[in-house]
């Protein structure tokens, strides 16, 4: 989790800067969590980067591991804009969001509750497919995992081009 030290910080700070604080080790980690693949033999510097990359390219390996509770959060993040921080009573176990270091977050101590600030890329990246997995959150439907996901898309591929192929060279029967 990363913890800042006031509610002056603004949305508009990179994500590779977020995870620049992380340890390698915690980033692979993130990474093995959430079904990406980074090399451990990179330098740090590099597998930042990649994993940023990664993670923002990836929004469904994001949105699919996060508990409707927690989509509902980065709904909140999404209707509120930039700079807008997002009030939490604090909880023993931290969120996803913080464990995956997608959000920043101000404990405050004395009222007991986070105070969690979200980047605009990551904001940006999660909003294209939030939507859907928000609606299956709330029906109550497990939603696909990614590797179902690809499964599914290189399903689709194999039928079509068999769709191609027919069209191009009719039906091919053994007589």
């Amino acid at each position: 989790m990363i913890t800042i030290d006031n509610t002056a910080f603004t949305s508009g700070i990179s994500f590779p800067d977020i995870l620049a604080v992380q340890t390698k080790a915690v980033l692979l980690q993130i990474c093995k969590k959430l079904d990406l693949y980074v090399s451990p033999n990179l330098k740090k510097a590099e597998t930042v980067h990649r994993v940023a990359v990664a993670m923002m390219t990836n929004p469904i390996n994001i949105l699919s591991v996060l508990s409707k509770q927690e989509l509902l959060i980065v709904d909140e993040f999404m209707k509120g804009g930039p700079n807008t921080y997002v009030t939490r009573k604090m909880r023993k176990t931290p969120y996803k969001l913080q464990k995956f270091s997608l959000v920043m977050t101000f404990e405050d101590e004395q009222k007991q509750e986070w105070k969690m600030l979200m980047p605009d890329s990551v904001r940006n990246a999660l909003s294209v497919s939030l939507p859907a997995y928000l609606d299956l959150a709330q029906r109550g439907v497990k939603p696909p995992s990614p590797k179902q996901l690809r499964m599914m898309a290189a399903m689709q591929r194999l039928m079509d081009e068999g769709e191609e192929n027919e069209a191009v060279f009719g039906e091919c029967r053994d007589e």
